[in-house]
């Protein structure tokens, strides 16, 4: 065999090393985001607000399931309480679907590295 051959070889087994390496470190953090999400989760809001009408006023409420019923919980009217409980909601469903991509990565990852 060859230098050059020889050397190509070795080159190819540390660049699949490195590979190894860098889809395992990938892997871990992905682990690490999931488990971050997930705590983050815990403390968001889960449901949709929903507004009702009664007599020229207007009532929020936070529904939700638990189990199978639904839950109504009232949360008031106040304008800038009703806009920061929107923006909890809709920062619970982008983790939500945040977690789903990174359910599928590490999925991936653990198939490519074998463990």
């Amino acid at each position: 065999m060859t230098i050059l051959l020889l050397l190509g070889i070795l080159i190819k087994g540390d660049a699949m090393s490195l590979l190894s390496q860098i889809v395992t470190e990938e892997k871990d953090r992905i682990k690490k985001m999931i488990s971050e999400y997930k705590h983050e989760l815990d403390t968001l809001p889960k449901g949709t607000l929903v507004g009702k009408k009664v007599k020229d006023k207007q009532y929020f409420y936070l529904q939700f399931r638990e189990g199978k019923k639904t839950v109504s919980s009232y949360v008031g009217g106040k304008a800038d309480k009703i806009d920061e409980l929107r923006e909890r909601i809709h920062r619970r469903k982008h983790i939500e679907a945040m977690l789903r991509v990174l359910k599928i990565e590490y999925t991936q990852a653990v198939k490519i590295t074998g463990e």
